[in-house]
């Protein structure tokens, strides 16, 4: 399948509201964290929200084999992953997520298919509870 326009710009809102949840996390144990912890967290949420962005430029007419990926798994991955922001009780959890989430949402773009789907599953291991 093609992603189109919209298809794009949805998951762009699913890796924005995740970068968002980055950011909460970030905030809200602001006092917690060491001071490279803050700083790492810090450039992943705007790192998130860059490419993020830039999957609405880029992601439009993208192939992607349904039989491997579907744009269901994208956003549900990217919305677990924000959920799961919600319940992290360690910065390196944190970190790790983030990390994953930045992985996935910048492979997209690429239209490899293996590279996308290794990418989710490696998400999906991450925000396993």
């Amino acid at each position: 399948m093609k992603l189109s326009a919209q298809d794009a710009l949805d998951l762009a809102t699913a890796f924005r509201q995740a970068a968002k949840a980055v950011g909460d996390y970030l905030y809200g144990n602001w006092n917690d964290l060491s001071a490279a912890d803050r700083s790492r967290l810090r450039s992943m949420d705007v790192t998130l929200m860059n490419v993020a962005t830039d999957l609405v430029t880029h992601a439009v007419g993208i192939a992607i084999d349904a039989g491997q990926v579907s744009l269901s798994d994208l956003s549900t991955a990217a919305k677990v992953a924000t959920d799961t922001f919600q319940s992290i009780a360690n910065a390196k959890k944190a970190i790790v997520v983030a990390t994953a989430l930045i992985g996935l949402a910048a492979t997209i773009p690429t239209g490899n298919v293996a590279t996308i789907a290794a990418a989710l599953q490696n998400l999906q291991k991450c925000t396993v509870t």
